[in-house]
Protein backbone atom coordinates (compact mmCIF):
# COMPACT_ATOMS: atom_id res chain seq x y z
CA UNK A 1 0.00 0.00 0.00
CA UNK A 2 1.33 3.17 -1.09
CA UNK A 3 1.92 5.90 1.69
CA UNK A 4 0.14 8.43 -0.23
CA UNK A 5 -2.82 5.98 0.64
CA UNK A 6 -2.29 6.47 4.15
CA UNK A 7 -0.91 10.02 4.18
CA UNK A 8 -4.19 11.47 6.13
CA UNK A 9 -4.54 8.00 8.49
CA UNK A 10 -1.48 8.42 9.59
CA UNK A 11 -1.46 11.84 10.70
CA UNK A 12 -5.14 11.50 12.59
CA UNK A 13 -4.77 7.76 13.38
CA UNK A 14 -3.66 8.54 17.80
CA UNK A 15 -6.35 10.26 20.09
CA UNK A 16 -4.92 12.23 22.84
CA UNK A 17 -6.30 10.55 25.62
CA UNK A 18 -7.81 13.62 27.43
CA UNK A 19 -10.36 13.56 25.02
CA UNK A 20 -11.71 10.32 25.65
CA UNK A 21 -13.60 8.83 29.12
CA UNK A 22 -14.84 5.07 30.05
CA UNK A 23 -18.64 4.76 29.59
CA UNK A 24 -21.34 2.31 29.51
CA UNK A 25 -23.73 1.52 26.41
CA UNK A 26 -26.03 -1.19 26.38
CA UNK A 27 -24.19 -2.56 28.90
CA UNK A 28 -21.25 -2.71 27.52
CA UNK A 29 -18.00 -1.06 28.53
CA UNK A 30 -16.66 1.44 25.65
CA UNK A 31 -13.82 4.21 25.34
CA UNK A 32 -16.08 7.52 24.47
CA UNK A 33 -14.66 10.10 21.93
CA UNK A 34 -15.53 13.73 22.26
CA UNK A 35 -16.98 14.89 18.61
CA UNK A 36 -15.57 18.48 19.20
CA UNK A 37 -12.07 17.05 19.60
CA UNK A 38 -12.45 14.91 16.40
CA UNK A 39 -13.83 18.32 14.74
CA UNK A 40 -10.81 20.47 16.04
CA UNK A 41 -8.68 17.73 14.52
CA UNK A 42 -10.06 17.84 11.63
CA UNK A 43 -10.10 21.89 11.47
CA UNK A 44 -6.33 21.51 11.75
CA UNK A 45 -5.88 18.67 8.85
CA UNK A 46 -8.09 20.39 6.19
CA UNK A 47 -9.19 23.48 7.55
CA UNK A 48 -12.34 25.59 9.15
CA UNK A 49 -15.73 23.83 8.55
CA UNK A 50 -17.51 25.11 5.64
CA UNK A 51 -14.06 25.90 3.74
CA UNK A 52 -11.77 22.98 4.02
CA UNK A 53 -14.67 20.27 5.19
CA UNK A 54 -17.97 20.31 5.90
CA UNK A 55 -21.63 18.07 5.62
CA UNK A 56 -24.90 18.02 4.44
CA UNK A 57 -27.68 16.59 5.94
CA UNK A 58 -29.45 14.38 3.23
CA UNK A 59 -31.77 12.28 5.13
CA UNK A 60 -33.49 12.67 8.65
CA UNK A 61 -36.14 10.63 10.43
CA UNK A 62 -37.69 9.47 13.20
CA UNK A 63 -38.31 5.55 13.58
CA UNK A 64 -40.67 3.39 15.52
CA UNK A 65 -39.13 0.71 17.84
CA UNK A 66 -41.07 -1.96 20.09
CA UNK A 67 -44.20 -1.71 22.23
CA UNK A 68 -43.32 0.18 25.78
CA UNK A 69 -45.76 -2.33 28.29
CA UNK A 70 -46.27 -1.62 32.16
CA UNK A 71 -48.34 -3.59 34.57
CA UNK A 72 -49.31 -7.61 34.91
CA UNK A 73 -51.01 -10.28 33.26
CA UNK A 74 -54.86 -8.26 33.20
CA UNK A 75 -53.59 -4.91 34.19
CA UNK A 76 -50.94 -4.97 31.34
CA UNK A 77 -50.87 -1.94 29.50
CA UNK A 78 -48.99 -0.50 26.00
CA UNK A 79 -48.01 3.31 27.01
CA UNK A 80 -46.37 3.49 23.46
CA UNK A 81 -43.44 3.01 21.59
CA UNK A 82 -39.66 3.71 21.53
CA UNK A 83 -38.68 6.28 19.00
CA UNK A 84 -35.14 6.68 17.53
CA UNK A 85 -33.82 9.21 15.68
CA UNK A 86 -31.73 8.68 12.55
CA UNK A 87 -29.70 11.37 9.84
CA UNK A 88 -28.01 10.32 7.08
CA UNK A 89 -24.83 13.38 6.10
CA UNK A 90 -22.68 13.37 3.37
CA UNK A 91 -19.30 14.44 5.04
CA UNK A 92 -16.55 16.56 2.06
CA UNK A 93 -13.16 17.28 2.59
CA UNK A 94 -10.49 19.08 0.54
CA UNK A 95 -7.22 17.19 -0.52
CA UNK A 96 -4.56 17.94 -2.81
CA UNK A 97 -6.93 20.08 -4.53
CA UNK A 98 -9.20 17.45 -4.57
CA UNK A 99 -13.07 16.66 -2.94
CA UNK A 100 -13.89 13.74 -1.19
CA UNK A 101 -17.08 12.69 0.24
CA UNK A 102 -18.30 10.07 2.78
CA UNK A 103 -21.74 8.93 3.55
CA UNK A 104 -22.90 8.16 7.24
CA UNK A 105 -25.64 7.89 9.55
CA UNK A 106 -25.80 8.84 13.09
CA UNK A 107 -28.28 7.54 15.16
CA UNK A 108 -30.03 8.35 18.91
CA UNK A 109 -32.23 7.52 21.08
CA UNK A 110 -35.70 9.72 21.45
CA UNK A 111 -37.79 8.67 23.31
CA UNK A 112 -37.52 5.07 25.88
CA UNK A 113 -38.63 4.26 29.05
CA UNK A 114 -36.26 4.31 32.06
CA UNK A 115 -36.46 3.13 35.25
CA UNK A 116 -38.40 6.23 35.90
CA UNK A 117 -40.85 5.95 33.44
CA UNK A 118 -41.27 7.23 29.52
CA UNK A 119 -38.50 9.93 28.97
CA UNK A 120 -37.70 12.30 25.43
CA UNK A 121 -34.59 13.45 24.64
CA UNK A 122 -35.02 16.94 23.13
CA UNK A 123 -31.35 16.61 21.61
CA UNK A 124 -31.51 13.73 20.34
CA UNK A 125 -30.80 15.37 16.63
CA UNK A 126 -27.83 17.50 17.64
CA UNK A 127 -26.57 13.55 18.98
CA UNK A 128 -27.59 12.33 15.98
CA UNK A 129 -25.48 14.36 14.01
CA UNK A 130 -22.46 14.24 16.34
CA UNK A 131 -22.31 10.58 15.59
CA UNK A 132 -22.61 10.92 12.30
CA UNK A 133 -19.85 13.27 11.67
CA UNK A 134 -17.81 10.79 13.90
CA UNK A 135 -18.62 7.82 11.71
CA UNK A 136 -17.78 9.79 8.54
CA UNK A 137 -14.55 11.09 10.25
CA UNK A 138 -13.44 7.58 11.22
CA UNK A 139 -13.69 6.23 8.09
CA UNK A 140 -10.46 8.73 7.27
CA UNK A 141 -8.41 7.21 10.33
CA UNK A 142 -9.34 9.36 12.48
CA UNK A 143 -9.09 7.86 16.09
CA UNK A 144 -8.49 5.38 14.51
CA UNK A 145 -6.69 3.18 17.30
CA UNK A 146 -10.08 3.99 19.63
CA UNK A 147 -12.39 1.84 16.95
CA UNK A 148 -9.68 -0.66 16.61
CA UNK A 149 -9.89 -1.38 20.21
CA UNK A 150 -6.44 -0.13 20.99
CA UNK A 151 -7.98 1.75 24.24
CA UNK A 152 -8.85 -1.32 25.54
CA UNK A 153 -5.04 -2.12 25.91
CA UNK A 154 -3.84 -0.66 29.46
CA UNK A 155 -0.41 -0.84 28.03
CA UNK A 156 -1.34 1.38 24.69
CA UNK A 157 -2.86 3.98 26.64
CA UNK A 158 -0.01 4.14 29.11
CA UNK A 159 2.32 4.71 26.48
CA UNK A 160 0.27 7.41 24.86
CA UNK A 161 -0.08 9.54 28.41
CA UNK A 162 3.97 9.49 28.41
CA UNK A 163 4.08 10.72 24.98
CA UNK A 164 2.09 13.17 25.78
CA UNK A 165 3.60 14.09 28.59
CA UNK A 166 6.90 14.37 26.95
CA UNK A 167 5.52 16.18 23.87
CA UNK A 168 4.05 18.57 26.31
CA UNK A 169 6.90 19.03 28.96
CA UNK A 170 9.11 22.51 28.46
CA UNK A 171 12.21 20.30 29.86
CA UNK A 172 11.77 17.27 27.66
CA UNK A 173 14.97 15.69 28.93
CA UNK A 174 13.62 16.29 32.94
CA UNK A 175 10.66 14.32 31.47
CA UNK A 176 12.42 11.72 30.43
CA UNK A 177 14.70 11.31 33.34
CA UNK A 178 10.71 11.67 35.36
CA UNK A 179 9.25 8.83 33.44
CA UNK A 180 12.34 6.47 33.52
CA UNK A 181 12.63 7.48 37.26
CA UNK A 182 9.18 6.06 37.74
CA UNK A 183 9.63 2.60 36.19
CA UNK A 184 12.31 2.38 37.94
CA UNK A 185 10.43 3.09 41.59
CA UNK A 186 7.84 1.05 40.41
CA UNK A 187 10.29 -2.39 39.63
CA UNK A 188 12.02 -1.77 43.20
CA UNK A 189 8.46 -1.45 45.23
CA UNK A 190 7.68 -4.62 43.93
CA UNK A 191 11.12 -6.11 44.81
CA UNK A 192 10.62 -4.64 48.12
CA UNK A 193 6.86 -5.91 48.36
CA UNK A 194 7.59 -9.67 47.44
CA UNK A 195 10.72 -9.81 50.15
CA UNK A 196 8.31 -9.31 52.58
CA UNK A 197 6.19 -11.95 51.78
CA UNK A 198 5.05 -14.22 54.67
CA UNK A 199 3.55 -17.26 53.03
CA UNK A 200 4.27 -19.01 49.88
CA UNK A 201 0.40 -18.88 48.84
CA UNK A 202 1.03 -14.59 49.48
CA UNK A 203 4.05 -15.01 47.73
CA UNK A 204 2.96 -16.62 44.67
CA UNK A 205 0.01 -14.46 44.60
CA UNK A 206 2.26 -11.13 44.59
CA UNK A 207 4.47 -12.98 41.39
CA UNK A 208 1.30 -13.38 39.50
CA UNK A 209 0.22 -9.54 40.09
CA UNK A 210 3.73 -7.91 39.67
CA UNK A 211 4.73 -10.25 36.05
CA UNK A 212 1.42 -9.46 34.69
CA UNK A 213 1.95 -5.74 35.62
CA UNK A 214 5.47 -6.25 34.14
CA UNK A 215 4.02 -7.77 30.89
CA UNK A 216 1.37 -4.80 30.78
CA UNK A 217 4.19 -2.65 30.71
CA UNK A 218 6.03 -4.24 27.84
CA UNK A 219 8.81 -4.67 30.28
CA UNK A 220 10.68 -7.90 30.15
CA UNK A 221 13.94 -6.99 32.24
CA UNK A 222 11.38 -6.22 34.95
CA UNK A 223 10.32 -9.24 34.87
CA UNK A 224 13.27 -11.08 35.40
CA UNK A 225 14.11 -9.04 37.88
CA UNK A 226 10.44 -10.06 39.39
CA UNK A 227 11.56 -13.42 39.02
CA UNK A 228 14.75 -13.38 40.18
CA UNK A 229 13.08 -11.98 43.73
CA UNK A 230 10.13 -14.89 43.76
CA UNK A 231 12.87 -17.46 43.74
CA UNK A 232 15.17 -16.02 46.36
CA UNK A 233 12.55 -15.62 48.76
CA UNK A 234 10.79 -18.80 48.07
CA UNK A 235 13.83 -20.62 49.08
CA UNK A 236 14.10 -18.36 52.17
CA UNK A 237 10.38 -19.48 52.74
CA UNK A 238 10.41 -23.13 51.69
CA UNK A 239 11.92 -25.60 54.98
CA UNK A 240 15.79 -26.93 53.74
CA UNK A 241 15.90 -30.63 53.15
CA UNK A 242 17.82 -30.54 56.39
CA UNK A 243 15.16 -29.35 58.89
CA UNK A 244 12.35 -31.31 56.44
CA UNK A 245 14.11 -34.37 57.59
Amino acid sequence: MSDKNMQIWEKVEKTETRFTKKAKVNGQDITSLSGTAMVMKATELFGPVGIGWGWKIIDERFDEGHEIYIGEGDKRACIGREIGHTLKIALWFIQDGQRGEIEQYGCTRYQYKTSYGMTTDGEAPKKSLTDAIKKALSMLGFSADVFLGLFDDQTYVDQLKEEEALAMAEDKDAEMLRQKQERVDWLASAVETIGKAVTLHELKLLNVKYVREATRRNEPAFIARITRAFEERKAALEPSKENAA
